[in-house]
């Protein structure tokens, strides 16, 4: 007879609806249609029936599209189906040992729907702001205003969110240094919790890409965003705040434990279209279509399209990429422990170029990266990816029958 398959601690709830798609965003979301959305709704309560059994969730995270998009009917029934199908939420929640967090636009905040996420456990909210420039949220394509964005902040510390993140996108179109440090210095005026700062990007399909492609907007000059960043590190480490991570700048023991998880290559279970997981070594991601996801539910079929389990030796590549990612960097015997493999031995050429470059600083104890190295991070990680022949498998597996 097989054991109990073990708890899973964290998960991530993908809500794919937008009010309007950002002309950065290359995230799989749609517009919200109210039928669409209480079909999908039904849908998703039948995958959390499903891996509920593996859950004994430490966080939770809401993401998007716009989670916060969901009316307040939605939202009830969402929460209620969820803290009945998982036992050790109330308790994590009297204990004040969950983080659960639901991002938000500044659009579809309201007070009404503050106080009921409190009241059903949320005690995170991650919200969009990007910029309090209302032309540089044009050119974003964003919905909502600098003024919505500070109304919705009230509203969520009057509900009683005390552990607040803000995201901001920088290098946008137009934007000069001077644009970007207001925005920082109001931003650590409103004494958030938590700052996610991201370079923009411009990812293929679109709408700011094919205007990049026909000379409607110009990336700025490659000296501004490094500016940008490094601006950003000293205004919000003389507010106190601590980088943890390339993109991520905390209070002290405010950091995000959800992502944190991931970085260092813990399991979580993702449900929704589009979500990924990794469960039992293997990792997944179910159909990034609604439809096709709401189909494939209603048949009473899985909604993961990919299923894979990495090899030894690219699994290892895979956590080194990602854990480069955080200030802490790599331990040597943590991750010997891990993956079964010494970094100086799976990669000695990789760490002595890197080295010499000034990329990343080894002292045959700890490998991270160095202030030049964080601006070059993607290609830092490229170094220590591993491409080997990939098991495969057609069952779901995080579900339980």
């Amino acid at each position: 007879m097989n054991p109990p398959p073990h708890a899973v601690r964290h998960l991530y709830v993908h809500i794919p609806f937008c009010a309007a798609k950002c002309d950065y965003c290359a995230f799989y979301s749609e517009p919200a249609q109210s039928e669409r959305v209480e079909r999908f709704l039904a849908a998703l309560a039948r995958e959390i029936e499903k891996v509920a059994a593996r859950l004994e969730p430490e966080t939770i995270f809401f993401g998007g599209g716009t989670p916060s998009i969901l009316t307040l009917a939605q939202f009830e029934k969402l929460l209620t189906h969820l803290r009945a199908r998982i036992p050790s939420l109330d308790s994590q929640i009297t204990r004040h040992e969950l983080e659960w967090t639901v991002e938000m636009n500044p659009a579809t905040v309201s007070a009404d729907k503050a106080r009921l996420l409190r009241s059903f456990g949320v005690n995170r909210a991650s919200m969009g702001v990007q910029s309090f420039d209302d032309e540089l949220l044009q050119q974003l394509g964003r919905v909502h205003t600098a003024a919505m964005a500070l109304e919705s902040i009230v509203l969520l510390r009057a509900a009683g969110f005390d552990n607040l993140n803000l995201d901001f996108i920088f290098a946008i179109p137009g934007q000069t240094q001077a644009q970007w440090e207001q925005t920082l210095r109001q931003a650590i005026a409103l004494e958030p919790q938590h700052l996610s700062t991201y370079e923009l990007t411009y990812e293929d399909d679109t709408p700011l890409f094919r205007r990049l492609g026909a000379g409607g907007v110009a990336r700025l000059d490659e000296p501004v965003p490094t500016a940008m960043y490094e601006r950003m590190l000293e205004l919000t480490a003389e507010a106190g705040f601590r980088q943890y991570e390339i993109s991520n700048i905390a209070r002290p023991g405010r950091e995000c434990r959800h992502n944190l998880n991931a970085w260092r290559g813990g399991e979580y279970v993702g449900v929704g279209p589009s979500a990924c997981g990794f469960v039992d070594g293997w990792r997944y991601r179910n159909v990034p279509d609604i439809d096709a996801y709401i189909a494939r539910i209603e048949r009473g079929e899985s909604p993961a399209v990919q299923t894979e389990r990495l090899s030894p030796r690219a699994r290892a590549g895979e956590l080194a990429a990602f854990a480069l990612r955080m200030n802490e960097g790599i331990e040597a015997t943590a991750f010997e422990r891990q993956t079964g493999f010494r970094l100086d031995r799976l990669w000695p050429d990789a760490l002595r170029d890197l080295a010499g470059h000034e990329l990343v600083a080894w002292d045959g104890n700890r490998l991270r990266l160095t202030p030049r190295g964080r601006l070059l991070a993607d290609t830092v990680a490229e170094a220590f990816i591993i491409v080997d022949k990939t098991e495969t498998c057609s069952h779901h597996p995080a579900y339980v029958d």
